[in-house]
């Protein structure tokens, strides 16, 4: 907990300003229109604007306990798969908590091989609309599977998916603002570890707002370092309205692979404050040398370490 407090004290003045969001300002709920029908992302490296429905607390769509509208991590983290596409072009995807699927349509609109969506139950036929929706644009590299974090039946059904074709697990794993208080992220751990590769060039990039939750964060960080990843931090930008106290930032990683042929994990860290606009930080992680993942090894829980 400890080092994740002083890696994200050290970025805390490299955040870029970055506009977030859109609509009126009066649709605007922490930072971002969660009230708009559909979101729209567009950027000189995409193929074509992605437009993905939402259905926010105000619609009769809404669904109690998922992301079923945008959230401002999700628009700083595409932007950040659009600035460098090379982290998911010809590679097997996989989104962990997608919600409405805006992060994981980027990387597929970006040139990834394949794009699998995940969330709970509730939340998979707004992603299957929006796979459709994606699909009528010209985006049809995208499939929907529900994973609920920690379910091995869940796990088994990720890894099968598409003819088996990411058998030995996906090259890339998103996850978009899933480190959260009261979120089971030692779960969240467990599908991770299943699911991303033992390849060496394998990356787990992960995208999420600080909300001073130094315990949250540092067991996550924790487990992956238990694996044998090592976690580093950089910033990926933050908002510059003054006029929602709700502000985030949001941060990015460069990962490379060790010598000892581990798979590689980054995550990005995001901050907000109601007083003051919090540092941003990004977490990469690189397999120690020497070490070995066993792939059928027990995942490890948040403070045991991994066989």
């Amino acid at each position: 907990v400890e080092r994740a407090r002083q890696l994200m004290a050290a970025v805390a003045s490299t955040a870029v300003p970055v506009e977030v969001g859109g609509g009126d300002h009066a649709r605007r709920i922490h930072n971002c229109d969660q009230r708009a029908p559909f979101i729209e992302l567009e950027h000189p490296a995409l193929p074509c604007k992605l437009s993905v429905e939402q259905r926010g607390a105000t619609d009769p769509g809404f669904v109690q306990g998922t992301s079923s509208c945008l959230w401002p991590v999700a628009t700083h983290f595409a932007r950040l798969l659009c600035d460098r596409p090379e982290l998911v072009r010809g590679l097997q995807v996989l989104e962990l908590g997608a919600g409405i699927g805006l992060v994981g349509a980027a990387a597929a609109a970006l040139g990834a091989r394949r794009v699998v969506l995940t969330d709970c139950d509730g939340a998979i036929p707004l992603l299957e609309r929006n796979r459709a929706r994606l699909a009528d644009d010209g985006v049809a590299n995208v499939e929907v599977v529900c994973v609920n974090w920690g379910d091995d039946s869940h796990h088994e059904d990720a890894l099968s998916s598409g003819g088996g074709a990411a058998r030995e697990g996906y090259d890339v794993i998103l996850i978009s603002d899933c480190i959260v208080g009261g979120f089971d992220t030692d779960r969240l751990w467990q599908s991770c570890h299943a699911l991303l590769s033992k390849r060496a060039s394998a990356q787990l990039i992960m995208a999420y707002e600080f909300r001073e939750e130094w315990e949250t964060v540092g067991m996550f960080i924790h487990s992956a370092s238990e694996a044998g990843l090592d976690c580093t931090h950089a910033p990926i930008s933050e908002d510059d309205d003054d006029d929602d106290s709700d502000a985030a930032s949001a941060s990015a990683s460069d990962v490379s692979a060790a010598d000892g042929g581990a798979a590689s994990a980054a995550s990005a860290a995001s901050s907000s404050s109601s007083s003051s606009k919090a540092p941003a930080a990004a977490a990469a992680a690189k397999k120690g040398k020497g070490s070995d993942r066993d792939s059928s090894a027990e995942r490890p829980a948040a403070g045991r370490r991994s066989p």
